[in-house]
């Protein structure tokens, strides 16, 4: 706390009034004022590579006894305020400044950030901001040609030209995807997305185009990269001259907050043609699914399309429409990631389509197929009571058949360890077939662990120790199991 004291005399307080204030007689007026001060007051950044930038933040704190006020910030390049930061600091309260440096030559810098306050002894706070650009490895990425011209073709003709991506870097490329746009009437071959580029390195990316008209085609290909300075470099393509009228545009309401076991809903209800050459016809594809999903997209044919989600991992769909003269879109694609709601969720699949495995999970010293203790097949929801409902264990599903999957989870585990069994219960003509079981923990992938088996025999998949939060896995060599049935 501050306060400023000042002795005013009666004559000289114009405008105010003053109880008990006299002739001759002075008064003594208190007034505060917010306190302001920053931390930390110089700010070194270190080395950073050049054309990338690193982030910290500085903290205003008021510890005086009425709200600071922050003006508009002045810093110096290389140097930068990154997002929003609330101006009003309340009395004895803190307000963090993110930001960020991203050099751009090989070079030392060394620059301020200027904060304006409506402090009268600190109305301007000044951080000292330094930092050095320096060498790493880095992607590269470089396309050629950037435009393919596929001539002249009749209706119905098939043509091909490619281009190449290389890595002329000195780091890994990273090609997160392929974004297309303009007529459907070119394909990209293959699967092209999130794939790597080591340095000198290159690969041919190859295009399709087959026209339904002479009139001409159009479209481009984005290409995102984590290179620093180019990150989305786009490809022409023409066909047949290239044609100067819009085509139908595909847009997917692409779904947030997707759990395993969700049924999502995707919407394409927003696509329209340009022409008003409408109603459009609606083609949905299932692109990418986790390893062993057996999700199925159905209702590929209408405006919405529905996809039951069934493990954890990315999910991708793609939208392609066509309007009532023919022309069709370029694809839209839409990418998802099912997470785990539940604190601990486990999950089991297994690598043949006949085979029936079982996933067990045990609380603290349980044994194998006796109730309560252990959560599985024929004890699908035990109650385990340490905490009401929430610490209890659910098997969503006994899967009997095939591949899986099978999914265990906890909303709130109580504290304890957590033993995970795979039983081999029957197998259906199948032999031996490879096990898999994933460890989600707040949602997170915490460890993952596969294992061959054969009939009737029970694998010891690790154990999960809360609250530490930790998946450890075991080395018990597999055996025949006790039983087969809860008792």
């Amino acid at each position: 706390m501050r306060n400023l004291n000042r002795i005013v005399g009666c004559a000289a307080m114009v405008g105010l009034t003053l109880t008990g204030c006299t002739n001759g007689q002075d008064t003594q007026l208190n007034q505060v004022f917010p306190s302001a001060a920053v931390t930390p007051e110089v700010l070194a950044f270190g080395d950073q590579p050049v054309d990338y930038s690193t982030q910290s933040f500085v903290t205003v704190i008021n510890s005086g006894q009425v709200d600071l006020n922050i003006g508009d910030l002045e810093i110096d390049d290389p140097f930068s305020v990154i997002g929003e930061f609330e101006p009003v600091v309340p009395p004895d309260g803190e307000v963090n400044i993110a930001l960020a440096f991203s050099p751009t030559n090989f070079e030392s810098y060394a620059g301020a950030l200027s904060i304006p306050t409506d402090d009268p002894e600190h109305p301007s706070l000044t951080v000292v901001l330094t930092g050095n650009g320096v060498h790493a490895p880095t992607p590269d990425i470089e396309v050629d040609p950037l435009a393919l011209d596929f001539g002249v073709a009749p209706a119905g003709v098939p043509m091909t030209r490619y281009f190449t991506i290389a890595n002329p870097g000195d780091a890994t490329l990273n090609v997160s995807s392929l974004d297309q746009s303009g007529s459907g009437a070119f394909t990209v071959v293959g699967d092209v997305t999130g794939f790597q580029l080591p340095p000198g390195q290159s690969t041919l990316i190859v295009v399709n185009y087959l026209p339904v008209s002479s009139n001409g085609d159009n479209g481009a290909l984005v290409i995102h990269s984590d290179d620093p300075d180019e990150a989305d470099v786009t490809v022409t393509l023409i066909g047949n001259g290239g044609g100067d009228f819009e085509y139908p545009q595909p847009v997917v309401v692409c779904p947030e907050d997707v759990a395993p076991r969700d049924t999502v809903v995707l919407d394409g209800t927003g696509s329209y043609d340009p022409g008003g050459h409408e109603p459009l016809t609606y083609a949905w594809t299932l692109l990418e699914v986790p390893d062993r999903s057996q999700a199925l997209l159905t209702n590929t044919t209408n405006d919405t399309a529905y996809l039951a989600t069934d493990i954890a991992g990315d999910y991708s769909v793609q939208l392609a429409v066509t309007n009532t003269i023919g022309v069709s879109s370029a694809p839209t694609t839409c990418t998802f990631t099912a997470i785990p709601e539940e604190n601990l969720h486990v999950e089991l699949t297994w690598s043949t389509a006949a085979a029936d495995l079982d996933m067990h999970l045990l609380n603290g010293g349980a044994q194998f197929f006796v109730s309560p203790g252990d959560c599985n097949w024929c004890n699908q929801s035990p109650n385990w009571g340490a905490s009401g409902s929430t610490d209890n264990p659910s098997l969503d599903l006994d899967d009997r058949q095939g591949y899986g999957p099978e999914n265990i989870n906890i909303d709130a585990p109580a504290n304890d360890t957590y033993s995970i069994k795979v039983h081999y219960f029957t197998d259906n003509g199948d032999t031996t077939t490879t096990a898999t079981v994933k460890v989600y923990l707040y949602g997170a992938l915490a460890g993952e662990a596969s294992a061959a088996m054969t009939r009737d025999t029970v694998w010891d998949a690790g154990q999960i120790k809360w609250p530490d939060a930790v998946y450890v896995t075991q080395s018990t060599p597999n055996y025949t199991s006790p039983s087969r049935l809860c008792e």
